[in-house]
């Protein structure tokens, strides 16, 4: 059997060793936040990117239901109530994308800023337009539109997720 040696700790070596687990674990968080922080971002990109599809999907959610049941009612893996939950999910998110984006757009509106107007050219509006297109219409470069459509996902992330969304320190 191995013999297990003890060593006493001093209080400093205690106090650097917990330093050290506190530096670790600070770290770690930072990270995590981080991490969370790209989600949020990349989810917001993600919402705008399909805004469209999805609001096509919701004004269709009844006629589909109806096509769905005639067609996979019997398919032993999709049963109807899995199939009215998934819509009922997509119609509770878009209505809080809607909320959001409004609200947005109003803070948009108060402040003067032209972010809510880049995104719903490029990503709400029925025929969405190219960063050209929108830089020509403001009179401003292509790399602005990106800086601004960056700046408005960013600023849509709160609205959209709450306080998980910002970056406090």
């Amino acid at each position: 059997m191995e013999e297990i040696q003890y060593m006493k700790l001093t209080d400093e070596d205690l106090d650097r060793l917990a330093d050290r687990v506190c530096s670790r674990l600070a770290s770690i968080q930072r990270n995590e936040f981080k991490k969370m922080r790209e989600y949020t971002f990349h989810n917001t990109r993600l919402l705008l990117s399909n805004y469209r599809k999805l609001s096509a999907h919701v004004k269709n959610v009844e006629e589909q239901l109806e096509e769905d049941k005639e067609t996979f009612w019997d398919h032993r893996y999709l049963t109807l109530s899995s199939l009215m939950q998934n819509k009922a999910k997509t119609v509770k998110i878009m209505r809080n994308v809607d909320k959001a984006l409004a609200e947005y757009k109003q803070e948009c509106a108060d402040n003067g800023s032209i972010n809510y107007s880049i995104i719903d050219l490029k990503y709400l509006a029925k025929r969405s337009m190219s960063d050209e297109l929108i830089a020509s219409r403001f009179g401003i470069d292509r790399t602005t539109v990106n800086r601004k459509t960056k700046e408005a996902i960013n600023e849509l992330s709160p609205i959209l997720y709450g306080v998980g969304a910002l970056d406090i320190k």
